[in-house]
């Protein structure tokens, strides 16, 4: 099963037809026509609301907002013409694997978190706890934020895949099963080709 690796990859296509054009009206659109701040502030927010989400108890509220990553996090990429290959290929050595997906990495990670502390870098992070995941969470993202402000397109796919790796490991410790993130995904590729509609409200954020 890839279900999360395939929506992913069906989101990154659509965001990417969406920088050639499209229904204005789509949010996806609105965050092009504001540019790179507005996606890197977007990032940046998405990602702090995922933290503090994980540090409850609502699972779903979780899912939800890395979601919100998962879709800026595709609308950057596509932003700065880096192929989310790219990035995979970079998770993969970040997880010493080659070739697996989403779906089959989780796997990896789960298997190695509950090794001896110092087997690996996944067994020491797991050992440390939620709030050391958490920390990296945002210190991955932090780091992708400047690789895109300086236009380094490699730089970028290393630090989007290691905020994915660490975003993979914040659900596994947290025990979300992969199943629910590839739910909300498919849930939300029903609305507008997997894109939001952005509303008046929206604009000031």
């Amino acid at each position: 099963m890839m279900r999360v690796q395939e929506a992913v990859d069906c989101q990154y296509q659509v965001a990417l037809a969406r920088k050639s054009g499209g229904d204005p009206k789509s949010y996806t659109c609105y965050l092009y026509r504001q540019g790179l701040d507005k996606i890197l502030k977007k990032c940046g927010e998405e990602t702090f609301e995922a933290v503090i989400a994980a540090k409850g108890d609502d699972e779903g509220d979780t899912v939800g907002e890395l979601n919100d990553v998962l879709y800026h996090l595709t609308v950057l990429l596509c932003a700065l013409d880096v192929p989310l290959d790219n990035v995979m290929e970079q998770l993969n050595i970040r997880c010493a694997s080659e070739g697996k997906t989403l779906d089959e990495l989780s796997q990896v990670i789960l298997e190695r978190s509950v090794q001896k502390e110092g087997d690996s870098y996944t067994a020491y992070l797991f050992h440390e706890g939620l709030d050391k995941i958490l920390k990296k969470v945002g210190e991955a993202c932090s780091l992708l934020l400047i690789a895109a402000k300086n236009g380094d397109g490699e730089a970028v796919a290393y630090e989007a895949a290691d905020l994915l790796y660490h975003l993979l490991a914040t659900m596994l410790c947290k025990g979300i099963p992969m199943d629910a993130l590839a739910d909300e995904l498919e849930r939300r590729s029903e609305k507008t080709g997997n894109l939001k509609q952005f509303r008046q409200t929206n604009l000031n954020t």
